[in-house]
């Protein structure tokens, strides 16, 4: 409702929400401590909660009366690669946080900072008026935030020394997991460095008309 109607305060509400990001996070660690168990269960809530919640932006966005292009969906269409920066700090923070008592408080920041819920309503925006720029924008957005998220969760569980806690000594890390992790991370950020010169095209073409 809040990319809808170009509200910012409701598309803020929306991001404190978050129940997109747990299973991003519960995934990375799962990965990092090689439980399959977490691993699984996290795919599963993840698959549903993008679902459900692709589906009902989409349901929204036919059923409504205003379609048209906001500022609020335009933010979420054309992710940068100080997008992935930024979520790849979130996953550092939201991690650091839920290990220590300030937890409310840093996932609520970090929820806030990398957006989930927007971009893939934004997804669904495309989807609902067959704008497939906006579709596969805000999907791209939603996919690099969790990528990245990920990426800092799984990086601070290894630094923290939770592998020991839960794997044998002689256990090493495992080869494929690192493997993956850096290929997802490499193919996710490629697109937005496109989108990043684009931006910065835009902006010196602006410049220059002004």
């Amino acid at each position: 409702v809040g990319l809808n109607i170009n509200s910012p305060a409701a598309v803020i509400g929306a991001m404190l929400i978050s129940p997109l990001m747990g299973p991003v996070v519960g995934l990375a660690f799962g990965l990092s401590i090689k439980d399959k168990g977490l691993i699984k269960l996290s795919l599963w809530n993840w698959t549903i909660m993008v679902l459900t919640g692709l589906l009902a932006s989409t349901v929204y966005f036919v059923i409504t009366p205003f379609h048209s292009e906001t500022s609020q969906l335009a933010a979420f269409k054309d992710a940068t690669v100080f997008d992935c920066f930024l979520a790849l700090f979130g996953g550092f923070a939201w991690f650091l946080g839920i290990t220590r008592k300030e937890a409310i408080k840093v996932i609520a920041g970090v929820a806030v900072a990398t957006a989930c819920i927007p971009p893939l309503c934004t997804a669904g925006y495309g989807l609902a008026n067959l704008n497939w720029e906006y579709f596969l924008g805000g999907l791209y957005f939603y996919l690099i935030n969790c990528v990245f998220i990920g990426v800092g969760t799984w990086i601070l569980s290894i630094i923290l020394g939770y592998q020991k806690y839960y794997l044998e000594k002689d256990n090493k890390m495992n080869r494929n997991a690192s493997i993956l992790v850096t290929v997802l991370s490499i193919l996710a950020v490629l697109p937005s460095l496109f989108f990043t010169i684009k931006k910065w095209n835009d902006e010196n073409l602006k410049q220059r008309a002004d």
